[in-house]
């Protein structure tokens, strides 16, 4: 019953907030409808209920939807609550929420999901808080600058392992070093996690998406793409011919868009040119690059390396972790990490968030009022 009330006055909420015209304190609404998403769709069962905050919220919802139309008729608003009492009582709400959130959460609950939701984001690393890849950094980079490898050479160089355990972080250190930058131009990066638009015709989306990281207009890409995949991988030899390029595939999952062709066919050979791709399948890349210029990342052995990771994520703001949490924190760390570098990531993650929404809750936060 308490479940069908609170979903009865969630939908009421929602209908109310984008169904009407936009009133004042639409934002921190919309903040809330995300806090109670996040409580209504956790795998962990809140310990409270939220029908009370319901209750509040459509009652807020309505008396800021009626100042509004007031306001449009040039009405008196004397007996209407004033906007800091509104912005209290909001920030009374967020607050609660905020707590049930941390209430309903074991220190690590999420992880799988926030793995997946993490390793998809491509965001760019931080060189300093990189731990553990020193030698494999070391490694690619003489893979791609050998003193011996000829000006006219083409390779293919392939990183593989299991999710989380660093392949994107070390494509990504080696492709922003200044020596890489210098001996390539251009250098593309591009992110091949599945996605329901290339599922038709995996490679020619990937050739669309190379033409547009060289800067090849919308229009003329769409032109091309009538020749189908013949005329795309024309462009593409046009465009980089010439030009000692490096090209990143992350993230590459199947080899089937090259299994019946030259693998890196329409790309110009004879400048020095070299592709990147990192993947998990050791099939994808035996197919895609030779034996000897193939990258294996193993899972860290030495836990330090994890607990380094974890602490700088979750100290990210200067705020250091107390030695009682050192001692709680560090062999759960190692434990749930097995080694992986996101994995330790996600977790600092998810205890810096259930941190600051402690702090919230104790202290409180006033938004600025509105005018």
């Amino acid at each position: 019953m308490e479940e069908t009330i609170e979903k009865y006055l969630t939908d009421k909420f929602k209908t109310k907030l984008h169904n009407s015209p936009r009133v004042r304190f639409f934002r921190h609404f919309v903040e809330l409808e995300s806090l109670i998403n996040k409580i209504t769709t956790s795998e962990s069962p809140p310990k409270r209920s939220i029908k009370g905050q319901l209750y509040c919220l459509n009652n807020i919802l309505e008396e800021c939807q009626m100042l509004a139309r007031k306001q449009s008729l040039s009405l008196p608003t004397v007996l209407s609550p004033s906007k800091f009492q509104i912005s209290r009582t909001l920030d009374k709400i967020k607050h609660e929420l905020h707590q049930i959130i941390a209430n309903s959460q074991e220190n690590f609950p999420l992880l799988p999901q926030r793995l997946e939701a993490s390793r998809r984001s491509s965001r760019w690393v931080d060189p300093p808080r990189v731990h553990g890849l020193e030698n494999e950094v070391v490694t690619l980079e003489k893979m791609l600058l050998q003193p011996g490898k000829s000006s006219d050479s083409f390779q293919a160089i392939a990183i593989i392992g299991m999710s989380g355990v660093g392949k994107t972080t070390l494509a990504q250190l080696v492709y922003t070093k200044e020596e890489v930058k210098t001996q390539f131009l251009p250098r593309i990066w591009v992110s091949l996690s599945p996605q329901p638009n290339m599922a038709a015709n995996p490679r020619e989306a990937i050739v669309k998406k190379l033409l547009a990281c060289l800067g090849v207009e919308t229009d003329i890409i769409s032109s091309i793409e009538n020749h189908g995949l013949r005329g795309l991988l024309y462009a593409l030899h046009l465009q980089l011919l010439g030009k000692r390029y490096l090209i990143v595939l992350d993230d590459l999952w199947d080899s089937n868009p090259w299994h019946d062709n030259d693998a890196w066919d329409g790309l110009p050979k004879g400048y020095g040119g070299s592709v990147v791709i990192t993947s998990r399948s050791e099939k994808v890349a035996n197919i895609m690059s030779r034996e000897d210029n193939v990258l294996h990342l193993q899972p860290h052995k030495n836990p330090e390396i994890c607990w380094c990771i974890f602490k700088d994520e979750v100290e990210k703001d200067g705020e250091e972790l107390d030695d009682d949490n050192i001692d709680k924190l560090k062999p759960e760390v190692e434990k749930k990490s097995a080694g992986l570098a996101l994995a330790a990531k996600v977790m600092g993650e998810i205890f810096y968030e259930k941190r600051k929404a402690k702090e919230v809750s104790e202290h409180g936060e006033i938004h600025p009022q509105e005018s």
